[in-house]
């Protein structure tokens, strides 16, 4: 009797649970469309492409053939595009202008013809502007030197990469008289150009890319650099008056390129000279000296105070270039610009006087020809 009684209640629960689910399909079935409803495949592999008030907006549609165009949000959905998609086309992109310089999110959202969207897609990225020009670098030149072979080598500081520096770009006069622009990876500190024509003026800046996937190009202002440096490497001493050995205190060190050495004469008296072969002709702008620090940083005060420059095309015969006032204290660069151009092979430089209480010994450290 129990088992039968068991047996009733259970067929009673069953259904009542039957009837509670019928009538919530019921209920339910007005939002159920027979089939399902297939929204459109989403934008893939967005990137954006930032650039200088402006960004690019590049996208594949996917593979479904239902698309027939995309929208494009941005400004919290404030502002949007709307970009048709032909059948067939696999990548799709949208330039948007006139942007200002800022970080940007936008979201993409494919439509099939009814109307119908898919997931968004967001995507975000950097558009570049007057606030980025403003912290990009030029990149200097450490020297130019003009070699024997005319070969011109421009030695560069190192560029500001971590802002994007990824090339400098150099314009000159070729030897056959024509502008040419080079352009070379910022990584690279020599670059030799061998067509130079001399006694012409370089032109250099530097480009930048804010990233790597950057659109636009940003350029520092132009630099110019109007004289080169003689290559002391490939110079000679061919005579001196005096030197107190030929060692630490040799007339050679003049031209050996180290401010750490010295030409130390022996104690004659003024006047105290060397002359230099430079190996070709040339037409110098302006000499410079560098007292010498091997006595340590203060320097040696006992450089000259008055110099003289000649040039000789043979060695034999001499053109005064100019005589000039020099600081026996100073311990960076002296320039002294000639009066007019001076052309030769050789150079012949001379002490005519020593500062107060020593007219005897000269202490000098480099001398550097400058050329047009």
């Amino acid at each position: 009797m129990k088992t039968r009684l068991y047996y009733i209640l259970i067929a009673i629960t069953g259904f009542s649970l039957f009837t509670a689910c019928k009538k919530m399909d019921s209920t339910y079935k007005q939002f159920i469309v027979e089939g399902g409803i297939t929204y459109p495949g989403k934008a893939k592999s967005a990137v954006l492409h930032g650039g200088n008030k402006r960004a690019k907006l590049v996208w594949l549609r996917g593979t479904d053939p239902k698309i027939v165009k995309t929208k494009i949000f941005w400004n919290s959905n404030q502002d949007s595009v709307e970009v048709n998609i032909p059948a067939g086309q696999d990548l799709a992109s949208y330039t948007f202008n006139n942007l200002q310089e800022n970080y940007y999110i936008f979201s993409i959202k494919n439509y099939d013809a009814k109307g119908r969207q898919s997931v968004a897609v967001e995507v975000g990225g950097n558009v570049y502007g007057e606030k980025y020009q403003s912290r990009i670098l030029e990149r200097p030149i450490n020297t130019a030197y003009l070699k024997n072979s005319n070969i011109l080598s421009i030695n560069w500081n190192v560029a500001d990469t971590v802002t994007g520096a990824y090339k400098t770009e150099v314009e000159y006069t070729s030897t056959a008289g024509m502008l040419k622009t080079v352009r070379f990876n910022a990584a690279q500190l020599v670059t030799d150009i061998a067509d130079y024509r001399q006694g012409t003026s370089l032109k250099y800046r530097t480009l930048y890319l804010p990233d790597t996937a950057a659109i636009d190009t940003f350029y520092t202002s132009y630099l110019i650099k109007s004289e080169v440096l003689l290559d002391k490497k490939e110079w000679t001493l061919t005579a001196f008056s005096d030197q107190y050995s030929s060692g630490n205190e040799a007339a050679k060190n003049m031209i050996d390129g180290n401010q750490y050495t010295r030409w130390h004469t022996n104690g004659s008296a003024y006047p105290h000279w060397i002359t230099v072969d430079m190996g070709a002709v040339r037409t110098i702008k302006r000499f410079s000296t560098l007292n010498s620090l091997y006595d340590g940083p203060g320097g040696d005060n006992r450089a000259p105070i008055r110099i003289r420059f000649e040039v000789s095309m043979d060695n034999v015969t001499w053109t005064n270039a100019g005589e000039f006032s020099s600081n026996n204290t100073i311990l960076s660069e002296q320039f002294y610009q000639l009066p007019a151009a001076a052309t030769g092979r050789y150079f012949k430089l001379t002490g005519l006087q020593g500062p107060a209480g020593n007219s005897q010994y000269m202490v000098l450290g480099e001398v550097s020809a400058y050329m047009y």
